[in-house]
């Protein structure tokens, strides 16, 4: 439960710090003195978003930090999930920065919005009086029927398994898509494909068909230059040859005298085994170039072919091509895939289909035997504050199909008076019959969610005299297994209260501030006198104020 408040710099707030014992605090004070501001606070660290517009002054930051008693609240498995340290006087903070950034601490710990929001959940409820539109919103009713049911593990993992299942439908629609997208392919991706298939694409094949064609096409120049290179080198009257071996001749029986004559003759016997393997050579590919038309006709369409289809799938290269051929390839055989894809994910989604309404048919069934359970507790705690013929009804509608909550609609139906038909509660309940109901509903949520601290922000609008006083009873009955914290302006239920604090605006230095103090003894009395006769304290407004408070 929540043992201190410490605020900085908040909407009108310079800063407080409140402290917060077990059982009933009330919280009152004129109207606009910012009372409601202090629940605005407190939600910042219950996970709220915020801005800069809450800071009062604008060049500091704003601080609300929470402590609260975790003591038998079995919440050290949320601390290791998060590694978190445990402590059972935990701290929770929300820090607004000059310039907007928000962060969030538990135990001095950085963490995220969720996971303040998830602890936070499980510590405090707040109602306020714009909550009573709740009662018209069907997500809020099924909440209160499972929370009172125990269902509550079961519905959430319905809805994990609905999330999944509604993902397996994007997926599903998405490979739909795409198949379909591939059938108007297919034909033309196939065509492209037998036809790469069919040119037989080689990679290096077109360098080695450029040159042969070069060489075929060349065939008759080549050949006659080497045959006549061939003649000057080993042939021909006067070849090479025959000339360095005359030079050799000459020069062999002088070299002895000379060592230089001899370094020259060894250099042309190296000559002479040059030219020799030269001629060899030459000789060689002579006889292998041929005059070959027909072969330069298939190279050359074969070169055409290469280039037309470079051309048509617009790259420069044989390569390129042949990349160009996989992707096709690829392409072709993800569309088999897609098929498959399809195939598994409509079998995934199937079964999550028929879990899903074994899951629905389960929750249906335990709200089916609790409802007139429940109904039964709400007419006994609405006759309590003085609406003893009101009546509830939870109709559940069973449908086919998977719904945000089950298998189910919900209709709630309301009646205050004994002969009023039971009808939507918008269009019967008045203001106060609203408040009442609500009070209810969340008294047996509360305790059934077992929520330590229950806050109520001016939930007794529409409410006075009598009645008021039967909610002032109820209330205190509240708070005798849990903290409540009651922003009231009703006499009689702020007298109810174990602590009482009364907020009030100051003016400091021209400047405008919400402030707290707690009442107590004759300060109490003028406070609740004050709710019964406005500004002017009477005496017997104050006597009555006595009465109020000695009847606790």
């Amino acid at each position: 439960m929540l043992r201190e408040l410490q605020i900085e710099n908040y909407a009108i707030i310079k800063s407080l710090k409140l402290t917060f014992n077990d059982g009933f605090t009330a919280i009152t004070g004129e109207t606009g003195a910012g009372k409601s501001i202090l629940v605005g606070a407190l939600s910042l660290i219950l996970g709220n978003r915020a801005d800069t517009s809450l800071l009062y002054d604008k060049t500091k930051k704003c601080i609300v930090e929470g402590t609260f008693d975790l003591t038998n609240l079995n919440l050290k498995p949320f601390f290791i999930s998060n590694d978190l340290d445990y402590q059972d006087l935990t701290t929770l903070r929300r820090e607004i920065s000059e310039i907007g950034k928000s962060r969030a601490f538990i135990n001095d710990t950085p963490v995220n919005l969720n996971q303040i929001k998830e602890l936070a959940s499980a510590l405090v409820d707040i109602h306020s009086q714009h909550n009573h539109l709740l009662l018209e919103n069907q997500n809020f009713q099924f909440q209160v029927i499972d929370d009172f049911t125990g269902t509550g593990n079961l519905v959430s993992d319905y809805k994990t398994k609905l999330t999944l299942y509604k993902q397996k439908d994007l997926q599903l629609q998405s490979l739909i898509r795409q198949h379909q997208k591939s059938v108007q392919e297919k034909d033309y991706l196939e065509f492209l494909s037998q036809e790469l298939y069919d040119a037989k694409l080689s990679p290096g094949e077109q360098e080695e068909i450029e040159k042969q064609i070069a060489i075929l096409a060349n065939a008759e120049l080549i050949k006659n230059n080497l045959s006549h290179t061939i003649s000057i080198i080993s042939i021909q009257d006067g070849n090479i040859i025959d000339y360095i071996n005359e030079l050799r001749q000459l020069l062999f029986p002088i070299s002895r005298f000379d060592t230089k004559i001899d370094q020259i003759l060894q250099r042309i016997d190296s000559l002479m085994i040059e030219c020799k393997d030269i001629d060899f050579e030459l000789t060689r590919i002579e006889n292998e170039v041929e005059l070959n038309p027909e072969t330069l006709n298939l190279l050359m369409e074969r070169n055409d072919l290469l280039n037309r289809l470079q051309q048509k799938h617009r790259v420069a290269n044989l390569e390129e091509l042949i990349a160009i051929e996989n992707e096709i390839n690829i392409k072709l055989t993800q569309f088999s895939d897609l098929q498959s894809q399809i195939e598994t994910v409509q079998m995934e989604q199937k079964e999550l289909q028929q879990h899903l309404y074994w899951i629905g048919k389960q929750i249906s069934q335990k709200r089916e035997n609790s409802i007139p359970s429940l109904e039964k507790s709400i007419e006994e705690l609405i006759a309590t504050i003085g609406m003893p013929d009101g009546k509830v009804k939870f109709q559940l509608i069973p449908t086919d199909q998977l719904l945000d909550n089950g298998i189910d609609q919900l209709q709630f139906l309301f009646s205050a008076n004994k002969g009023t038909p039971l009808m939507d509660v918008e269009k019967v309940a008045s203001g106060g019959e609203i408040s009442r109901l609500m009070l209810a509903i969340k008294t047996i949520v509360a305790k059934t969610a077992a929520l330590p601290t229950l806050i109520f922000d001016e939930i007794d609008t529409g409410i006075s005299g009598d009645i008021a006083a039967k909610v002032a009873k109820l209330m205190n009955k509240i708070a005798e297994d849990r903290q409540l914290l009651t922003i009231t302006h009703l006499p009689q239920i702020a007298a109810k209260a174990s602590k009482h604090y009364f907020v009030y605006k100051e003016v400091i230095d021209n400047m405008t501030y919400t402030n707290v103090k707690e009442v107590k003894d004759s300060e109490r009395v003028d406070a609740i006198a004050a709710m019964i006769s406005g500004d002017f304290i009477s005496e017997s407004s104050k006597k009555t104020a006595q009465e109020l408070i000695l009847q606790n």
